[in-house]
């Protein structure tokens, strides 16, 4: 009998490191190239598995691309939650700061944002997971909004920041005939209007 459980415990744990040897090639791939230019088979090359290894663990390619978008939103939400609570009186600008260097500086996270923004996600887990994410990065947001002394309508003031700060990114992220430098400013300087709007309606109750 225990030699059994040894048995299915070392199974379990080759599971677990293979799902993760899956994701971590899958980023990789996923970091380079747009889900739709990325392939399975890359992804296979990649981990140095057979491609139809990875149907083992993922129904699809959307469900692995969803895993890893899932893994991420996780990281920067605790993240962004830190940044919040030890802003003091000033959540608003470390909230908006956060996100706008995050995202600004990792490309490939911000492309799987707005490709189930788009597009959705028909993988049923896939979408619960995503959709926890994203009631997670709200709670957030309108706790933020609370700190910063909002007495009301602090959800949808979580979700008119999410709005605006994603619009900033989709419009200017890759703004042509810019450089890297002038468009970060420009983002920049957006986001402090943003906050500056944001700041008025909380002193106006």
């Amino acid at each position: 009998m225990e030699k059994n459980n040894t048995l299915i415990k070392l199974k379990e744990k080759e599971r677990e490191l293979r799902q993760v040897l899956i994701i971590e090639a899958a980023r990789e791939v996923f970091g380079q190239k747009t889900y739709d230019k990325a392939s399975m088979a890359e992804i296979a090359k990649a981990a140095g598995i057979s491609k139809s290894s990875i149907y083992t663990y993922f129904n699809s390619q959307e469900e692995l691309y969803a895993q890893i978008a899932y893994q991420d939103a996780c990281k920067f939400i605790k993240e962004l939650n830190n940044r919040i609570l030890s802003a003091g009186p000033d959540p608003v600008r470390a909230a908006i700061d956060y996100f706008l260097d995050f995202y600004i500086e990792n490309a490939s996270q911000w492309r799987m944002v707005t490709h189930f923004a788009l597009h959705g996600n028909n993988e049923m887990g896939a979408v619960e997971q995503l959709n926890k994410t994203g009631r997670e990065l709200m709670d957030v947001f309108e706790m933020m909004f609370v700190q910063a002394g909002c007495t009301s309508n602090t959800r949808i003031m979580a979700h008119t920041l999410f709005a605006c700060l994603s619009g900033i990114l989709i419009a200017f992220r890759n703004y042509p005939g810019r450089s890297e430098k002038d468009r970060i400013t420009h983002m920049k300087k957006i986001g402090s209007r943003i906050e500056g709007l944001i700041n008025i309606y909380i002193s106006n109750g």
